[in-house]
């Protein structure tokens, strides 16, 4: 029995409930759904964004160990000489940042202090949104990381160009003309629902080519969209990867770090993907923070630090720059609940085989401050556009909307 639009409309929800993506399903436009595939080059830079959700507490983070100040503002949070890993006789790391710290003694992570911009914002949503935007000043439909992929990867027809690993989508993405892909696994990242039977499958499909293959559908339902074509073409593309991943290196069992190992898959597999984002949360430490953020950043620690070493074993560590960042910091000050409060400036990380490690900008001060905040040093758009430019070969202009400084750490 044929199926009718309706039908497909109801039956086939399916089909791309597990892709992610959204906006209007239909569009002027009478190219093939099937066309498209990977022509990057093999040495493309990558870039993965890992978010760290709820406001990371930059000052336990990036300790100012050598400051008095920082001992008079935290009599309970404060970390002792003795406990923090030094980068210098100023400042080290949380103690649970072994790896991270050894990877800076490597010269493989760049740490970039008082990251912010003006006029801070205390609201995860909007903070979020502004990192996301790269537009502090006003509410904008658009993310940076979408306006560079417009801009540098339009005519790369690569359905996996751009890849959300996790199970929520981020802001950065969105675009008015293109679509990128949320995936978890690659088990689960499928065009039709694996529990459907097989004949309903082949039902579900047939209905699918009828509707978008052919001239009928110019005026049944004005052809697919480009949003509906790409998503099948990803389908198409993650089942067609190569599946000869082999590491040696251990993941810890923890979900970060088994979406960074996705993101080893995907790129072991020749996907092509030239942008990822990677979230963690657990860091909106109001009450108890010591115990909490101990273990969210071991949870980032041990990630990274297994994702590094398997990079290395897949030889891409000279391909891949990781940019981790929080939508803010705390404040200086301890609350009386043993944790911290929203705050504003934290310090931003760069992690690769071709980042040129340090510590870039100078570290805020804890006296000087705006109402209880640290003063930010750095506008996160520097960041953006030293990523854009060295890294990425983008155009700053075209995302960011006018040039900032290059902070030479890669």
């Amino acid at each position: 029995m044929k199926l009718t639009r309706r039908d497909f409309l109801i039956k086939g929800t399916t089909l791309f409930a597990a892709l992610g993506l959204g906006g209007a399903l239909f569009t002027e436009t009478g190219r093939s759904i099937f066309t498209g595939g990977q022509d990057t080059q093999a040495e493309d830079p990558i870039l993965i964004v890992v978010q760290l959700s709820g406001g990371n507490d930059g000052i336990n983070t990036l300790i100012p160990y050598g400051q008095g100040a920082y001992y008079d503002a935290r009599p309970t949070l404060a970390y002792q000489q003795k406990d923090v890993l030094p980068l210098d006789n100023r400042v080290g790391l949380h103690p649970s940042l072994p790896g991270l710290a050894a990877l800076y003694k490597l010269g493989k992570m760049a740490i970039i202090q008082g990251v912010g911009y003006g006029k801070p914002d205390h609201s995860h949503f909007r903070s979020m949104e502004i990192w996301q935007t790269a537009e502090p000043e006003k509410v904008i439909r658009s993310g940076w990381l979408a306006r560079y992929a417009e801009s540098s990867l339009g005519s790369d027809k690569n359905p996996l160009k751009a890849i959300q690993v996790g199970s929520a989508g981020s802001k950065a993405f969105a675009s008015e003309t293109m679509s990128f892909p949320v995936v978890q696994s690659l088990d689960a990242y499928h065009l039709i629902d694996p529990k459907t039977g097989m004949m309903e499958k082949n039902r579900l499909k047939q209905a699918f080519l009828e509707m978008y293959g052919g001239s009928a559908a110019l005026d049944q339902l004005r052809v697919v969209s480009n949003r509906g074509s790409e998503a099948y073409r990803s389908v198409e593309a993650i089942q067609s990867l190569q599946t000869g991943y082999v590491t040696k290196v251990e993941y810890p069992r923890t979900a970060f770090a088994q979406d960074l190992q996705l993101v080893t898959k995907l790129l072991a597999g020749n996907s092509g993907t030239r942008l990822f984002q990677v979230q963690v949360g657990g860091f909106d430490d109001h009450a108890d923070e010591k115990l909490q953020h101990a273990r969210v950043l071991t949870t980032v620690d041990e990630g990274l630090t297994a994702f590094y070493k398997d990079l290395e074993a897949q030889g891409l560590q000279n391909r891949v720059a990781v940019m981790m960042f929080s939508e803010f910091g705390r404040r200086v000050k301890e609350n009386g609940s043993g944790g911290t409060d929203h705050g504003t400036a934290a310090p931003v990380f760069v992690i690769g085989g071709k980042v040129k490690g340090g510590l870039y900008g100078a570290y805020p001060s804890l006296s000087s401050l705006d109402n209880g905040d640290l003063k930010y040093e750095v506008d996160f758009r520097s960041v953006y556009a030293t990523l854009i430019e060295q890294w990425l070969q983008g155009d700053t202009t075209a995302v960011l909307g006018k040039a900032y400084e290059n902070l030479k750490f890669i």
